[in-house]
């Protein structure tokens, strides 16, 4: 596969920015900051991790580059070349990989207000990569393209179907790109790929995605990443109804910050969002934490439960996302009580969990622990829209 010699990958989520220089296939540095309890921290090549303050947070790109540049990964002679971005936003646009141009611009300012929450810090990263990098080229990966092959009854909301059409108000799914690396992760593997999986992404923003034969069947998120599980700030599932009476005291700009960022885990529990805070404070007796987290686990049971009777039946579960990833924890006390349908957790193998391997007792449905390679996906998709 032909490839730009320096291709400079960026990721923004809700609560972190993740960038990766490769130069080639060939990965030359990467960055993670990401909001730490109260904090910020900022993690280069999975090495330590170092406390930063908001402005470093803020300006990551141009932090990032700079030590790129004091590394000798990049310079005048050997500068960045292509530029790949994760795209989280609603609508059937944004449900394919665009060459950032003019038309993109617009659309993306269109819905920016449907959905500021991941639209808006993305525009604020495009403001920055325009100053650093005026005439590289950019490619929008979309976030939601894995879920094109959902069928139209897990697509369709049931409202009028011109209104649907008129306003694009479709169920489009997030955490394709990660989810798209795992089935990726999967197929290269000498047994290849179960074919009822269910994916549990668990992070600041968490997803459970059913896949049979390694396509999205139905997935949590709809229109928006507002849909689904309780979540970190958001409010996941709620009764339109709900949101009708509140309507009627509150604008819509209100309701927008109290859904995305005033919700979720942080209003169960009354003290935060962050989950890391809330498994110490369950620890010390802290009952807010506590009911906090257990919504969060009986949401994500609902989902299974629901997606085995979609699947008719589980040969795996994917623990991925921050959450999935580090908190033992909460993947044993999610699937206590799935013994019915043969799924059970190895107590030793979840604790001392290595990637990639099963932390299922012998003979059940495999539970894996998996880290999606978002930036391995977002370069495969760069370079092939870039040509």
């Amino acid at each position: 596969m032909a490839m730009e010699k320096n291709i400079l990958i960026i990721n923004i989520g809700s609560s972190s920015k993740k960038y990766h220089l490769y130069s080639g296939e060939n990965l030359l540095i990467d960055a993670h900051f990401e909001h730490d309890k109260e904090g910020f921290v900022v993690t280069y090549a999975g090495e330590t991790i170092k406390e930063i303050i908001s402005e470093v947070y803020e300006n990551g790109l141009a932090h990032f580059c700079d030590v790129a540049k004091k590394s000798g990964c990049i310079s005048d002679t050997n500068p960045i070349s292509l530029i790949g971005l994760r795209l989280v936003a609603p609508g059937e646009y944004f449900t394919k990989d665009h060459i950032i141009d003019n038309e993109f611009i617009e659309k993306l300012e269109m819905v920016a207000k449907n959905d500021l929450t991941h639209i808006e810090p993305i525009q604020t990263e495009l403001g920055f990569v325009a100053k650093l990098f005026p005439n590289i080229k950019v490619v929008a990966v979309s976030d939601s393209s894995f879920h094109l092959t959902m069928p139209q009854v897990a697509r369709s909301y049931a409202i009028p179907t011109k209104l649907a059409e008129e306003k694009d108000l479709y169920r489009f799914g997030f955490h394709g790109i990660s989810i798209a690396s795992i089935v990726h992760d999967f197929t290269s593997r000498p047994n290849g790929i179960e074919n009822r999986i269910i994916v549990c992404h668990l992070g600041s923003g968490a997803s459970v995605t059913a896949l049979l034969g390694g396509k999205s069947l139905d997935t949590s998120m709809g229109y928006s990443p507002l849909e689904g599980l309780v979540m970190s700030s958001r409010v996941g599932n709620i009764d339109a109804g709900a949101v009708l009476y509140l309507a009627k005291t509150q604008n819509v700009d209100d309701l927008q910050k109290l859904f995305y960022s005033q919700s979720g885990l942080l209003a169960l529990s009354g003290l935060s969002g962050d989950m890391r805070v809330l498994l110490d404070a369950e620890k010390d007796g802290h009952t807010g934490a506590h009911f906090a987290i257990e919504a969060f686990i009986y949401n994500i049971r609902k989902y299974i439960g629901a997606y085995a009777g979609v699947l008719s039946g589980i040969d795996a579960i994917v623990f991925s996302g921050t959450i999935g990833e580090r908190a033992a924890i909460l993947r044993e006390r999610i699937c206590k009580g799935f013994e019915y349908l043969n799924i059970h957790v190895d107590p030793e193998k979840n604790k001392s969990m290595v990637n990639n391997v099963d932390i299922a007792k012998e003979n059940g449905v495999h539970i894996y622990v998996m880290h999606g390679d978002e930036a391995g996906e977002i370069l495969r998709r760069t370079v092939l829209t870039a040509k």
